[in-house]
């Protein structure tokens, strides 16, 4: 899978030259003790656009749910003696598929769409990560103009690991029927890729440079990277390894076309 139809990927900004070096710091790194309102966690969080990492996972998930619900209506075709006949081409096979598939997809929109999974365990991390002062400072920074690209590079930079972790495990494949999944995942990555850039050159973008290169600047990074990341994917792989159960407790719900299929053939 490859996104930026063979773009360089590479992102010219200062957090690049400072994360592989960040990347050791952060296993180690000790809670903070936290005394910071809820609301200020809140007004971090909400200045952040997770829809591409949304969308690469529901675009795997997607994926996933077509395959085992294909491989469940093979298996029922055999258990009910449907013949040769029962495969994709029937308008039965596809309205089975269409319904099982939409039940699947609806608990995936309900429980990983909304993100509101996500919430209670970034605040929790944020409370772990960041003292009030800090919270503070990146409140600051992440309002100014520079701030709000460099907010945009720690979306992206976790939008291409979610993509990397799933494309490293050999998990995306090319799946028909998950295209329009696909060319979402491909055009919002594309945009997100384009409007997290800007110029690291002079000395009006000095304060985004200090603030990447500071101490605050990497271990924010590295906390989204690495942590941020990480329960996006984990939720993405228990989702996945439950689809098969999905499947199987909506297949009922087909039996009305299966019994149509036999009327119609004879």
């Amino acid at each position: 899978m490859r996104l930026g139809d063979g773009k360089n990927m590479n992102v010219a900004h200062g957090w690049a030259l400072c994360l592989a070096g960040s990347m050791a710091m952060a296993a180690g790194s000790p809670g903070v003790a936290q005394t910071e309102p809820t609301h200020k966690m809140e007004a971090l969080i909400a200045m952040h656009d997770l829809r591409t990492s949304v969308s690469i996972g529901r675009y795997y998930l997607k994926q996933e749910a077509l395959l085992a619900v294909r491989e469940r209506l093979v298996r029922l075709g055999a258990e009910h003696g449907l013949g040769a006949g029962w495969n994709s081409a029937s308008p039965y096979w596809r309205q089975a598929e269409e319904a099982v598939l939409e039940q699947v997809m609806s608990r995936i929109d309900a429980e990983f769409d909304s993100l509101q999974w996500l919430k209670p365990l970034w605040m929790e991390l944020t409370r772990s990560e960041f003292s009030d002062e800090e919270i503070d400072a990146l409140l600051a920074h992440f309002r100014s103009e520079v701030g709000r690209k460099q907010v945009r590079i720690v979306d992206h930079t976790v939008s291409t690991h979610v993509m990397m972790r799933l494309s490293f495990a050999g998990r995306l494949k090319e799946v028909p029927g998950a295209d329009e999944e696909r060319s979402r995942m491909q055009q919002l990555w594309n945009d997100e890729d384009r409007e997290m850039r800007f110029s690291i050159e002079g000395a009006a973008n000095a304060e985004g440079q200090r603030f990447a290169l500071s101490p605050l600047g990497k271990k924010y990074l590295v906390t989204a990277v690495l942590k941020l990341t990480g329960l996006l994917s984990r939720r993405i792989e228990d989702l996945a390894a439950a689809v098969p159960g999905e499947v199987d407790a909506g297949i009922g719900r087909v039996q009305p076309l299966v019994e149509e299929f036999k009327h119609a053939r004879g």
